[in-house]
Formats: C-alpha cells, sequence, structure tokens
C-alpha cells in the first residue's frame, strides 16, 4: 500500500513540475518586435556639441528634414540650418583670466575676482547648411529594447567651416515609439557629436 501511495505521490510531482515548466518557458517567450517597412520621412531636430577649428567648441543644432528607406537601405539627411554657438570675442578688456584655461576671472582696476561670466566674449551664432546620405550596415543594433539601424556614409557642409565630412550613427524608427537616434559627424577642421529626435510627417499628410 505504502508503494503504491509513493509511486501517486511521484507521478502527480512530475506532472506539477512539468506543467510549472511549460508555463515558465511559455512566460520567457519574447514578444514580437515591430519593423517599420515603408518609407519614413521625418522633420528632424538635434542638439549636441560642435569643434571648430579656430571657433572653438560649442553647442549645434541641426534643424532639417530626414528620408529612410528601409528597402535601399538608406538615410538621407538635409539640414537648411545648421546653427552653432560658439563663445564670442566681444570681450571687455578691463576683465581678464590669469592664465590659459583658467576658470578664475579677475578685475584689472581692483586685482578682485568677479563672476566668471566677466570674461566671457558672449554668443556667437554660425548660420551653415548640411546634407549627407548613410548606408544602414546593420539593421538591428539592440540598446535597452529598441532595435537601432547602424549606419555610416558622407556629407557636406556649406560654410564655417565649408567640408566634406563622414557620419556613423544609430537612428531608431520602431512603430509606436519615439523616432530619433544619435549622430557622429567629423570633417576637415569640424566636430560633431549629438542626438536627434524626429517627427513622422506622415502623420500631418
Amino acid at each position: 500500500m505504502k508503494c503504491i501511495f509513493a509511486r501517486h505521490f511521484l507521478w502527480i510531482s512530475l506532472l506539477l513540475a512539468s506543467e510549472s515548466e511549460a508555463v515558465r518557458i511559455q512566460e520567457l517567450e519574447p514578444a514580437p518586435v515591430l519593423k517599420r517597412q515603408e518609407d519614413g520621412y521625418y522633420a528632424s531636430a538635434g542638439v549636441g556639441f560642435a569643434n571648430l577649428d579656430a571657433q572653438g567648441v560649442g553647442v549645434r543644432v541641426p534643424l532639417g528634414f530626414k528620408m529612410v528607406s528601409n528597402r535601399l537601405r538608406l538615410i538621407g539627411s538635409a539640414n537648411l540650418f545648421d546653427l552653432s554657438f560658439l563663445e564670442g570675442d566681444d570681450r571687455d578688456p578691463r576683465y581678464f583670466r590669469p592664465y590659459v584655461n583658467s576658470t578664475l576671472c579677475v578685475d584689472s582696476l581692483t586685482q578682485y575676482r568677479v563672476p566668471s561670466y566677466r570674461c566671457s566674449g558672449g554668443t556667437k551664432m554660425l548660420v551653415s547648411a548640411s546634407a549627407d546620405l548613410a548606408y544602414i550596415i546593420v539593421d538591428e543594433v539592440w540598446i535597452v529594447d529598441q532595435p537601432g539601424k547602424f549606419f555610416a556614409g558622407l556629407g557636406y557642409r556649406h560654410v564655417k567651416p565649408r567640408t566634406a565630412y563622414g557620419t556613423l550613427g544609430l537612428f531608431f524608427d520602431q512603430p509606436g515609439r519615439t523616432v530619433g537616434g544619435f549622430k557622429c559627424v567629423f570633417g576637415k577642421g569640424y566636430i560633431a557629436l549629438g542626438i536627434i529626435w524626429a517627427y513622422d510627417l506622415r502623420r500631418i499628410f
């Protein structure tokens, strides 16, 4: 009698274990990832930093349009306004920094320390335009739970400085998510890195 009871107990335990394992495996199945199949047309804006030879380091704000062709694996960008905000040269000679790269600002009349903005030359805005075309090298590079398109390409900046440049970056256009990415630009006398946001124009038209 004890042998029969033990056999039934073992059988029930194995059955429950197999059912719980099936439930656990089913829960671990990843949700399907939606991928955009059609081409995309976007209004885009970005923000980041830029380093321009003979101009200095500042903030870059590109404004324009972006096109993504999933069929041809191409990403095109046209920045009608490629803005750079740099430190200007309108400085008051009364105030100076005692040595290069110093954050200290001194009043030459009183020889006392004053707020750092006194030694600033204000803000200078450079207005340019740029365009580039990139190829999607890898269609899925996972960042957290989003697949990004890793791309590389070439472009041209119109003025300040006028130069050809290369691009590297990631672009995320998964349906139902925020569209945008990261982009690095490097050319002769010009380096920029920043974040891009894009608005799907098909929501309007």
